[in-house]
């Protein structure tokens, strides 16, 4: 289920619940506590987070929340946990049949070369930094991502110092285009055809590059 969904969209699909019926209406499932907690915190920040305010959204009353959770701490955990696995598993596993690095690279770069939106689940996490359960799974996933793309690099023939250094530079794009798209987004490019190129040109070796050529850069 996408957290990309419009708001009505996916409160229409998570008030169905997925769980087994009761009074012939679904119940509500960790699951779908976790994708509404997700999709709050994308629109409105971590602060948002209150099981009041999810129970109002999904039509439900704390009761509900309750049979599930211990407290908004442990919903938080859940929901995080299932955008890590989405975020880092399931998208690298995904890349992994991609046999070729550099096409690989190309399209985990998409995401750095796109106009962004001004709020998003990731935007919100990073906001929320100081929280230790988001600052421990925004660790985990930028590492993994990075560690991918380090190995793109190093399939490539780049040392590994300096495979190192082009997956944090990759990602630090990736990561400061969402910054300004929350901080000052009249700054973003207005041709994104344009900055994806330079993007690509500065984050994707060409492919006529040898080994040699590659370790000398």
């Amino acid at each position: 289920m996408s957290i990309l969904w419009s708001m009505g969209e996916w409160i229409r699909m998570a008030r169905k619940g997925t769980g087994a019926k009761r009074l012939d209406e679904p119940t509500l499932t960790v699951a779908d506590w976790a994708e509404a907690a997700l999709q709050l915190i994308a629109e409105a920040g971590l602060q948002a987070l209150t099981v009041e305010t999810l129970a109002t959204r999904l039509g439900v009353t704390k009761g509900s929340f309750y049979w599930h959770f211990k407290g908004r701490s442990e919903l938080l955990a859940a929901a995080l946990t299932r955008w890590e696995q989405r975020a880092t598993t399931e998208a690298l596993t995904g890349l992994s049949a991609v046999t070729d690095a550099r096409q690989r690279l190309r399209l985990m770069l998409e995401a750095a070369t796109r106009s962004p939106r001004s709020r998003s689940l990731y935007a919100a996490l990073a906001e929320a930094a100081e929280d230790p359960i988001v600052r421990r799974v925004l660790n985990r996933v930028a590492s993994a991502r990075i560690e991918y793309l380090e190995t793109c690099y190093r399939e490539l023939d780049f040392s590994p110092a300096q495979a190192k250094s082009k997956a944090v530079f990759a990602y630090a794009a990736y990561r400061g285009l969402l910054q300004l798209a929350h901080e000052a987004p009249a700054v973003l490019p207005a041709d994104w055809h344009s900055y994806a190129a330079v993007v690509l040109e500065a984050l994707v070796p060409v492919r006529h590059a040898t080994r040699g050529r590659a370790r000398q850069r």
